[in-house]
């Protein structure tokens, strides 16, 4: 009884400290970074709403970047990165992205098949080496397409995390399994129910697509990413590493959250499950990929996105509204792609226009997932676009 006690205790203290910590810091004159691109009424419109909502709803710093006319128009960085010392985030500060690291997994596999590297429809046990995907549905193979689609049926649903400070499993080790520390519950990744059979989200799925590509590209996901997206891209602030370079450690965004902050020690978690969940990288780089994305649908692609590359990633697959690892949906008449992110301490979502030339991403490292409405509304109309925000946002 009293071990109970001491650890509701213990995390009701640590919840008043973290939302102290962080509403101490944001009653003072909250930062803004030099911007990238315009500077004007509008944006002055959008800072002040941006840091209304990060007093309102704890958010110690955001990161935005906007596309307009099939550009970067503007990006610009809020708030504090550490709160502790009282560093601010800049438009090169770093936050993890959660599952939108899927996106960039999943136009990695769509370049390789592209150039004939390796076959979308071809049961990954055949491809795989070191490892093979269990499956009670032995009659019916397990695709990249399955995988990347949500189609796969294969558990788990997502990852926690390692802390910052200790070593890490290797892919191998999660694929098999891993103990909670506290509950002991092993979580190995299989397939739980028929291929096809609905659209079951599984951050495991996307750790069979990394060891897929690893074990037929027979290099690190991280530098098969870079060679084929990151790099091309010019997303010279992205990375899948686990522990980012020194250069990159100069300007990460601690993660907050009472969560976080209360369960999960450290400035941030690490992710093994790279492909899912492990992407390092900035709004302005996200804006980048976007952009290349919406240049090759019109047939003006340059570099490794080809037309092809960008219809297959936006073309619906089994179900409407999902695309090759990203969400599909109308806006005012006009398609649109959209993806978020969570990792304890870290919230993050895009969308943009497939046509229109038009989007938005904003980085947070908080845990707040409602603080996006306000900020999405004054975009669209400091910029005149005519947007129906009810389109989801949540997902």
């Amino acid at each position: 009884m009293n071990r109970i006690i001491y650890i509701v205790l213990t995390i009701w203290l640590g919840i008043i400290n973290s939302g102290c910590y962080v509403s101490h810091a944001l009653r003072e004159t909250i930062p803004s970074s030099a911007a990238i691109g315009i500077q004007d009424e509008r944006t002055v419109r959008i800072e002040a709403v941006i840091k209304k909502t990060m007093r309102r709803k704890r958010i110690p710093g955001i990161s935005i970047a906007v596309i307009d006319g099939g550009e970067l128009v503007w990006a610009q960085g809020f708030g504090w990165r550490d709160v502790k010392n009282r560093l601010p985030v800049d438009t090169e500060t770093i936050f993890q992205a959660g599952s939108i690291s899927k996106n960039i997994a999943a136009l990695t596999v769509l370049v390789l098949s592209d150039t004939g590297g390796i076959d979308l429809n071809k049961d990954v046990n055949s491809i795989l080496k070191s490892w093979q995907l269990p499956s009670k549905c032995q009659e019916q193979p397990v695709t990249l397409r399955h995988l990347l689609t949500h189609q796969a049926g294969t558990g788990p649903k997502a990852f926690m995390g390692f802390h910052e400070s200790r070593k890490a499993p290797t892919l191998i080790e999660v694929l098999n399994g891993y103990s909670w520390y506290i509950l002991g519950i092993r979580r190995p990744v299989k397939v739980i129910e028929p291929p096809e059979s609905g659209y079951r989200y599984s951050g495991g799925g996307y750790c069979v697509v990394q060891q897929v590509l690893e074990d037929s590209e027979g290099e690190s996901f991280d530098r098969i990413a870079h060679q084929r997206v990151l790099d091309p891209l010019m997303m010279t602030h992205s990375t899948f590493l686990l522990y980012p370079d020194k250069e990159m450690r100069r300007n990460i965004a601690n993660g907050y959250g009472w969560f976080h902050g209360t369960l999960f020690r450290g400035r941030w978690r690490i992710y093994p499950e790279a492909a899912a969940a492990g992407l390092w990288t900035t709004p302005s780089d996200l804006a980048r990929m976007i952009i290349a994305i919406q240049r090759a649908v019109k047939g003006n692609s340059t570099g490794p996105l080809s037309t092809e590359v960008a219809k297959e990633f936006l073309k619906p697959q089994f179900e409407p509204e999902y695309g090759m690892g990203v969400f599909l949906g109308n806006e005012n008449g006009d398609p649109i792609f959209f993806f978020g992110g969570f990792n304890w301490g870290y919230v993050s979502k895009f969308r943009a226009g497939v046509t229109n030339g038009r989007g938005w991403v904003i980085m947070s490292n908080g845990q707040n997932t409602k603080f996006f409405d306000p900020i999405v509304e004054v975009i669209s109309d400091a910029f005149g676009w005519d947007t129906d925000n009810s389109a989801p946002l949540n997902k």
